[in-house]
């Protein structure tokens, strides 16, 4: 009888030097790369496993074929009350940070503020930016156009990405409440971690092979195309998306698709931001009222142990904080080969 190894425990502190030092190495210079590594991990922290630390060897990739400016310079514009941010081709995580930096800074004026934001990579898990903002206050949506990843059983091939979104908000005297979905049964990443792993078997209605059926192949996944949520419900919900960050952003899409390596991270994508300050939309007294009496009622009729979206992620965080970040076998390798292959070896002592 086989068994499964229990994964490592790695300090996030000592993983995000070591990340930070991958991307120097890789040309970032460091505040960037201490940025982005922070966000990594804290996304690592927070047990979105797929989208944090876990992304690091395809943003060297994307870093060393040149797909991904290392040394980008943000650059703002406002025309007619609306933000643009263009990214110079930077890592998303930089890019998105001064994006939704410079719009809190506006939505201290004003109640309302959209940002578009062109020429940018990968974000990861939009969850961190819209949390970063609710702990400052502020209520927020972010969403992000991807290449075409899904499509309906018997297509063709993807027919548009899975456009993910996410929400926070402040809760008085409780942690944020965050929502990150992609509009896919489940994100691209789980079907990557799943062949990363070895495993030969993933869910049916997670995705089509490039026939257009049913697949519980992962390979076979990545090569074909997610499915939506819901139905035709998923494809409308990431056609908003891909109107709000694609069209208004004034993205013309090619045909390809994304790539089917199991690592893949998409560069020169584009997103959108929405930043409301509640103090000056309805009154800070008011809308804290308002959150706290329909959660309260949410919690109470939810039943025991009721949790809403955003504090589960938060307990996690406290007890990775103490205890370690997991990182598995599979994606342990990929690390320790990036870092032999940068001469950086990662020699970090699990805890």
């Amino acid at each position: 009888m086989s068994t499964t190894r229990a994964p490592e425990l790695f300090a996030a502190h000592a993983l995000q030097r070591w990340s930070t030092a991958v991307l120097m190495r890789q040309g970032v210079p460091e505040g960037a790369a201490s940025l982005t590594a922070r966000i990594l991990l804290r996304t690592s922290l927070r047990g979105i496993d797929t989208h944090g630390v876990a992304r690091l060897p395809a943003y060297v990739d994307k870093l060393a074929a040149g797909e991904v400016n290392a040394r980008a310079t943000p650059r703002l514009e406002q025309r007619h009350g609306l933000l643009h941010v263009d990214g110079d081709g930077g890592l998303g995580q930089v890019v998105a940070t001064f994006a939704m930096d410079e719009a809190m800074r506006a939505a201290r004026t004003s109640a309302l503020v959209g940002c578009g934001i062109q020429s940018t990579g990968h974000l990861a898990a939009l969850g961190g930016f819209v949390l970063s903002a609710a702990e400052r206050g502020f209520f927020a949506i972010l969403c992000q156009r991807t290449p075409p990843v899904m499509a309906m059983p018997g297509a063709n091939g993807p027919v548009i990405g899975n456009n993910p979104m996410a929400f926070a908000m402040p809760v008085v005297g409780r942690p944020p409440l965050v929502f990150d979905m992609a509009h896919s049964v489940v994100a691209r990443g789980h079907v990557a971690q799943a062949l990363r792993e070895g495993k030969d078997s993933i869910p049916e209605d997670w995705a089509v092979g490039p026939d257009g059926r049913p697949t519980t192949n992962p390979a076979l996944a990545l090569q074909g195309a997610m499915r939506p949520i819901a139905g035709h419900k998923g494809l409308g919900l990431a056609m908003l998306v891909e109107c709000l960050a694609g069209s208004l952003n004034g993205v013309v899409p090619g045909k390809q698709a994304a790539s089917g390596d199991a690592r893949g991270s998409a560069a020169g994508v584009s997103a959108f931001a929405l930043v409301i300050n509640p103090a000056l939309a309805v009154g800070q007294d008011a809308f804290d009222g308002s959150v706290s009496a329909w959660m309260q009622t949410y919690l109470e009729a939810s039943g025991p142990g009721a949790r809403y979206p955003g504090q589960r992620q938060a307990e996690c965080e406290h007890q990775r904080r103490q205890e370690g970040i997991p990182l598995p076998a599979g994606l342990l390798a990929e690390l320790r080969a990036l870092g032999t292959g940068r001469g950086l070896p990662f020699d970090l002592a699990a805890v």
